[in-house]
């Protein structure tokens, strides 16, 4: 496997971790959406006040479905928590949906049949911190990403060879380092820099320094050229 084909796995698995918490998330609205059974249940607005003492807005006591408390308490059980979930939850709903649960004293929570331990209390206050923090943390990937390709053929050392022939022009643009015996090597690449007795190659993601040791160089920059030599360094 090519270095070139592991850093992007390697990128396509970070991704995918990032942005898997978020997917799963967006996946289950979608399912509560269109296949979740709907009940309606008792609520009533609660007072809570936060560690600083100011009143929090909009919290309500909702009173769980049946097919939920069992789902949650028989997971409990399972794992041997001591306590029991209570038939209860408070959450932040908003304006409209708490006015709604002021006048009629119910609120509607959806569940996925087949799963009741995923539910929603329809109205409820969703803030939009996952998103933004994913999407933050997608943005610095991206930036290291880039940072990286940009930097890497600085971060590995320049190899040095001595050419024991004359570079020669090429159609193929794959790179090539091949060693043909002892430190003969045969190498193939585009070309980033001509000086007056060296020339430098890019190889894949690395650098070749090419010292013509008095052979001819007829490639200029970004041409594909081929050259037999000893590896110096």
């Amino acid at each position: 496997m090519s270095r070139r084909l592991k850093t992007i796995l390697l990128v396509g698995v970070l991704v995918a971790m990032v942005n898997l918490p978020l997917v799963g998330s967006l996946l289950q609205d979608r399912d509560l959406r269109t296949n979740g059974t709907r009940v309606e249940v008792a609520a009533e607005p609660v007072e809570v006040a936060d560690p600083s003492g100011d009143e929090l807005d909009r919290l309500v006591a909702v009173a769980l479905p049946d097919a939920v408390v069992e789902a949650v308490v028989g997971e409990q059980a399972e794992d041997g928590a001591a306590e029991a979930q209570d038939e209860r939850i408070v959450v932040q709903l908003e304006q409209a949906a708490y006015d709604d649960v002021v006048a009629s004293g119910r609120a509607e929570v959806v569940h996925l049949p087949d799963n009741p331990k995923v539910y929603r209390v329809t109205g409820r206050e969703t803030g939009s911190t996952a998103l933004v923090t994913t999407l933050a943390v997608d943005a610095a990937l991206v930036v290291l990403v880039g940072l990286f390709l940009a930097l890497r053929h600085r971060l590995r050392p320049e190899l040095r060879l001595v050419a024991t022939g004359d570079l020669v022009t090429t159609t193929e643009a794959d790179g090539l380092l091949e060693r043909l015996e002892a430190q003969s090597y045969r190498v193939r690449g585009s070309v980033a820099l001509v000086e007056d007795d060296d020339v430098v190659l890019v190889v894949g993601d690395r650098r070749v320094r090419v010292h013509l040791d008095g052979h001819h160089n007829p490639a200029g920059r970004l041409d594909h050229v081929e050259v037999r030599g000893t590896m110096v360094g």
